[in-house]
């Protein structure tokens, strides 16, 4: 289904897709479809090609690619206890007990973690540290990591997991998650329109969307900040998450040296025995026999999402700055992937 089809079964009862927009109180939309591969077709409204969204904890995704990347290089084992990267920084158990956990067990949300997702931070407020958001010491605003039930048990969707991962790359690399998304995803991969500067550089040549608020008003400055790089602090353009998309679909199908076959799959599978829909970084679904990989993506102003089907070779990224028109990114990509 193109995307002019898409949108006229989404606005049937509307004059057209901005009037649509405007009933859902959305000021700036962005969608970018693809088609074998490739791009294919491209709206914006509000918004130009090039605007910047944050993408949430479609950040999550990225994060984990980062590490499949360090992974196959050597420098990181997904299945090692990590324990031994944690000294000085502890969490506590719900028992008093210690457990082994590895990576692969946060990646996946089955490492037992509390810490679902973060609030953000106004302009003009000071912002926590790393150690502070894990620690959940002020000025942090998020309580201490704490692991709440045994690891490799069951699922439990885990932000706070996801900045305990980024800790541990950024002490084992000593060099900065920010360092290593540059330098394995955004430049071989040309997305040179996503960045993890949180707050943004005061000397940044973005152009971003301004969030609106569930009571209809512009954010402060456009944005509320999330220094929670791994889990929320992406930002980024459908365009951009597109080449990430397809360059994943392509290394499904051995046609990319970017991860290894073997590693694009198990991104895309759920643990085995665990209930649950995530893999390794992305959200996992079935539709009509076909696998859907993606994630979903809310901050406060902001709501993304993505899905991409490697049989198909298609997918879909859609992202909006309203949160009142926070389930319209929902609405689309059901419809495009009912259509497919």
């Amino acid at each position: 289904m193109n995307l002019t089809a898409l949108t006229k079964a989404l606005t049937k009862d509307h004059a057209s897709l901005r009037d649509f927009l405007d009933n859902n109180r959305i000021y700036g939309l962005s969608i970018v479809s693809i088609k074998e591969m490739v791009i294919d077709e491209t709206i914006t409204i509000g918004t130009t090609s090039n605007t910047l969204f944050q993408a949430a904890s479609i950040s999550k995704s990225i994060f984990a690619a980062t590490i499949m990347r360090l992974y196959e290089k050597g420098v990181i084992d997904i299945y090692q206890d990590i324990a031994a990267y944690l000294d000085p920084l502890t969490y506590p158990t719900f028992d008093g007990l210690i457990y082994p956990v590895t990576l692969y067990d946060i990646l996946t949300h089955t490492a037992g973690f509390n810490g679902h997702g973060f609030a953000g931070y106004l302009h003009g407020t000071q912002l926590p540290t790393l150690e502070e958001i894990l620690t959940g010491k002020r000025p942090s605003n998020s309580l201490q990591l704490k692991m709440i039930h045994p690891p490799k048990t069951k699922f439990m969707y885990s932000g706070g997991g996801f900045m305990l991962a980024q800790y541990i790359l950024e002490k084992i690399t000593n060099k900065s998650y920010q360092d290593w998304a540059d330098e394995l995803i955004f430049k071989p991969l040309n997305m040179h329109h996503s960045t993890l500067s949180m707050p943004l550089d005061k000397n940044h040549n973005h152009e971003i969307a301004t969030g609106w608020s569930a009571y209809d008003t512009p954010l402060d400055q456009g944005y509320v900040i999330y220094p929670e790089l791994a889990a929320a602090g992406l930002w980024t353009t459908p365009s951009d998450l597109a080449c990430f998309g397809i360059e994943m679909m392509k290394a499904y199908h051995k046609k990319s040296d970017f991860l290894t076959s073997k590693n694009a799959e198990l991104m895309m599978t759920i643990p085995k025995d665990i209930k649950s829909e995530y893999g390794l970084g992305f959200h996992i679904s079935t539709v009509n026999d076909h696998l859907w990989f993606g994630h979903g993506g809310d901050n406060t102003g902001f709501h993304s999402r993505m899905a991409f089907c490697p049989n198909k070779e298609s997918g879909i990224i859609v992202m909006v700055n309203s949160d009142i028109g926070d389930d319209i990114p929902n609405q689309i990509l059901e419809c495009f992937i009912k259509h497919m």
